[in-house]
């Protein structure tokens, strides 16, 4: 699947709330890049076990981490 084809797969849902959800692998480097959108926006960051959720309103924001965490192999999405 390529990038583009998973960031719109990743980006074309909401949770009820109107949240973006996007679901990462949880290590040193998936929580620098979530720490960086965390502290300058409303990015809700859950942990769970080996997993991290985030949660963020803005479309424009999800989607940069999502690139980020695409481009470093950290993102979880369905095949």
């Amino acid at each position: 699947m390529k990038n583009q084809d998973v960031l719109r797969e990743v980006l074309s849902r909401r949770d009820p709330s109107g949240y973006y959800v996007l679901i990462s692998v949880k290590n040193n480097e998936a929580e620098k890049v979530v720490l960086e959108f965390k502290e300058k926006s409303g990015v809700i960051v859950e942990d769970y076990g080996g997993s991290i959720i985030i949660r963020c309103k803005s479309r424009s924001i999800a989607e940069s981490i999502a690139r980020k965490l695409l481009a470093r192999n950290l993102l979880v999405f369905e095949k």
